[in-house]
């Protein structure tokens, strides 16, 4: 009787740890998305630095969606691409699915480097901008806007075509 206890109450912790854990992001990144709201209507358009091709699958709401693009870097230093937000989203993180030992992994990436003269294809199976929180979901054929927040205090900004959801490319 002891020992079912004892395991009802280590499971009943886990469970409780996992959940108070999970709030504790959103509420980290509530916080954040205000912030990076502000910080997306003072930064300067970028000159040498263009969002293009970008591209959203639509899901129902509350379900994430994700966003693609190409990111092109015409001047002579890399930059780094540190968030993204959206009006439509009231989170949008960047991800990066990888491949190991024959199992697909998605994880957060703080900061995804745009090399000088380059280019990075945010795509799927790959980088991607990870939309949730959806306002209301998207119509297909309409467009998101979405400002991409870079390490130099300059922005680019996206209007992205929502398509249906089995899309795979651009």
């Amino acid at each position: 009787m002891k020992i079912f206890v004892l395991a009802g109450l280590i499971a009943f912790s886990g469970v409780a740890l996992a959940n108070s854990g999970h709030s504790a992001h959103t509420s980290q990144h509530g916080h954040a998305a205000a912030d990076l709201q502000t910080q997306a209507a003072q930064a300067q358009p970028s000159q040498s630095i263009q969002v293009s091709g970008c591209w959203i699958r639509s899901l129902p709401a509350p379900a994430p969606s994700a966003g693609y693009f190409l990111i092109k870097n015409s001047g002579n230093h890399d930059v780094k691409l540190q968030a993204a937000v959206s009006s439509t989203y009231g989170m949008v993180m960047l991800h990066q699915t990888t491949q190991h030992d024959g199992m697909s992994k998605m994880s957060e990436t703080h900061e995804v480097v745009i090399p000088a003269a380059g280019e990075l294809e945010f795509k799927p199976g790959s980088y991607h901008a990870m939309l949730e929180q959806a306002k209301k979901a998207p119509a297909i054929g309409s467009q998101v806007a979405i400002d991409f927040l870079f390490d130099n205090g300059e922005k680019a900004s996206a209007q992205c075509e929502v398509k249906p959801a089995n899309t795979k490319a651009h």
